[in-house]
């Protein structure tokens, strides 16, 4: 079984070409607002769009609880250019037991069809497989987000499953489906 009690007593901070990875403090309201309030990007996230600074407070609080609680590593992605946070990329829903997690991320739509989460990703997901051990890693995304699928098929990953109608989707008073993703760490290591 995985052991990640140090990674979240010592949280990792990763570096990429362009950004650094590191945990979310409070100071990142601003910067956590100005995309979490971008209905463009909530579109196909599992929260509401944040219309007060409170909303962007409060999601902070569930990724420090996260970490605190060993239940969530998020990463704060820090464009090195402008120290701004321009979005984050976390790792979830721990099968320790099976070496198994899952991936999410969201982006500011400025940032969006520049590479960035390409190169954010890459450098978490060697992180999972080199340096924790996972065997594989999963991501769950809404079938009509084309740019997810595409970003998670260039890393190799594949599509493992079809959820019908399984999420309900409070801002669309909706159910919706979901496509469910895997890459194993064999296949992380071809495609590298």
């Amino acid at each position: 079984m995985l052991d990640l009690t140090d990674i979240f007593t010592n949280f990792p901070m990763l570096e990429t070409e362009r950004c650094i990875l590191r945990a979310i403090r409070p100071d990142d309201i601003q910067d956590i607002f100005e995309f979490m309030s971008d209905d463009s990007v909530t579109q196909y996230l599992p929260w509401d769009t944040a219309s007060t600074l409170d909303d962007a407070t409060n999601q902070i609080q569930r990724y420090v609880t996260g970490i605190e609680n060993q239940t969530i590593l998020t990463w704060g992605i820090i464009n090195k250019s402008n120290h701004k946070l321009i979005g984050i990329c976390l790792m979830f829903n721990f099968s320790l037991p099976h070496f198994r997690a899952e991936i999410g991320y969201a982006l500011g739509s400025t940032w969006w069809r520049q590479g960035f989460m390409l190169e954010v990703t890459s450098k978490v997901l060697n992180y999972a497989f080199n340096d924790l051990g996972f065997h594989s890693l999963e991501a769950h995304i809404t079938p009509e987000n084309i740019g997810s699928q595409r970003l998670l098929e260039r890393h190799g990953f594949v599509q493992e499953g079809y959820f019908r109608e399984n999420y309900y989707e409070k801002n669309l008073d909706e159910f919706t489906d979901t496509a469910v993703y895997s890459l194993l760490k064999s296949t992380w290591s071809k495609h590298t």
